[in-house]
């Protein structure tokens, strides 16, 4: 096995339709691993965190993601007394899943992200030595952020003939999350993180205090950067990530209901490459592997009036165009609204002669608050 795609979900809703997202996902990577002939090289290893009924059993997937998928199970007793007050603690279902992955790679996403075919046609031209990097492939970290495929695309839950056409034709287009951000590429959103299993258990994976959300990725790149180089594996691959986005577009960060996230000290400065011990990854615990219980044929039956589907795409796409220009007219109107009202309730009771200066020092004051929040961007 040369690779293994490790994520964590539960049996839930999460910010809309998470069982719809996490079976796109699935669906979308397994029919590109199908498509390349690489069903024996590439696994996916779900971390089922504390679902009851377990997801294997209520997931529907497609028969080319059912082949490469397993799911660990995590009961539900065992998640309540390890997340503690967590909503959802992702170091530990992820370390979970990385400590059973059989794959000499392992490459963490998001359980709403597409792996797009690209990404693993250079992953494999990378291992078979078509291509090549300037450090060696067993050593190096390879990180890529992720595109976003539209809210008002995925909220509404297109089958994935529809979502694969727009990536397609779509993709290269969609906005790269962070992208306006100064920070290094590595701490910005995760489309994959990517390292052979040998640095996995070197550095214990994730920092398992890190039980809520934010940091994680970056506390374990800053470990590894200290013996090891780290790549721009979005570049090589034209960051071939698209999640599907599920935050409103008018809503903030803040409406996300996993929203408590780690104190910055002390784990963005790391004293130590294996926090966890030798039982990173719930090494003393024999968890269960589950199969998905439930394939569905992803064939289509054909239609009997032409262009149905050309038309059912066109419209889609014309609907979430449209809505996007009205999502953001509303956004730039609430935006420049709200500096309005800080920049007038910052004047109005000075000379006028002094106003420049002021409007001047509350940009700068606001360019800074911004800087200094872009560490956490990841």
């Amino acid at each position: 096995m040369t690779l293994s795609l490790i994520l964590c979900s539960r049996n839930d809703q999460y910010m809309g339709d998470s069982r719809w997202r996490l079976a796109t996902a699935l669906n979308y990577v397994g029919e590109h691993i199908r498509r390349l002939g690489r069903e024996s090289d590439v696994e996916i290893v779900v971390a089922d965190w504390g679902s009851d009924p377990p997801l294997s059993d209520t997931l529907e997937i497609d028969p080319a993601a059912a082949r490469v998928t397993r799911f660990v199970l995590v009961p539900p007793i065992l998640a309540a007394t390890l997340q503690l007050d967590s909503p959802f603690p992702e170091v530990i279902a992820l370390n979970a899943a990385a400590r059973r992955a059989r794959g000499d790679y392992i490459g963490r996403i998001d359980q709403d992200t597409l792996v797009g075919a690209r990404f693993l046609a250079t992953f494999f031209d990378l291992c078979e030595g078509k291509q090549r990097l300037d450090v060696p492939l067993d050593s190096a970290l390879l990180f890529s952020g992720h595109r976003h495929v539209p809210y008002r695309l995925a909220v509404r839950c297109p089958p994935l003939w529809a979502v694969t056409r727009f990536v397609e034709r779509r993709g290269r287009a969609l906005p790269l999350e962070g992208s306006d951000s100064a920070s290094p590429f590595y701490l910005k959103a995760v489309g994959i993180w990517l390292l052979h299993r040998r640095l996995w258990h070197e550095c214990g994976g994730y920092d398992e205090r890190m039980i809520y959300m934010n940091g994680m990725e970056a506390n374990m790149i800053h470990r590894l950067m200290t013996t090891y180089p780290i790549v721009d594996l979005g570049r090589l691959a034209g960051h071939d990530f698209y999640h599907l986005e599920h935050y409103h577009p008018w809503a903030t960060r803040r409406s996300s209901t996993h929203r408590k996230v780690n104190p910055h000290l002390p784990f963005w400065t790391p004293d130590r490459m294996n926090p966890n011990g030798d039982a990173w990854g719930l090494a003393a615990h024999d968890l269960a592997f589950a199969p998905s219980g439930n394939v569905q044929d992803s064939a289509a039956p054909p239609s009997t009036v032409p262009g149905t589907r050309a038309g059912q795409f066109l419209l889609l796409t014309a609907l979430v165009s449209a809505l996007g220009v009205v999502d953001r007219i509303a956004i730039a109107t609430t935006v420049w609204s709200t500096r309005i009202r800080k920049a007038w309730l910052a004047v109005r009771d000075r000379p006028v002669a002094t106003w420049p200066r002021v409007l001047c020092d509350l940009w700068a004051a606001r360019r800074a608050a911004r800087q200094a929040r872009s560490p956490g961007a990841c």
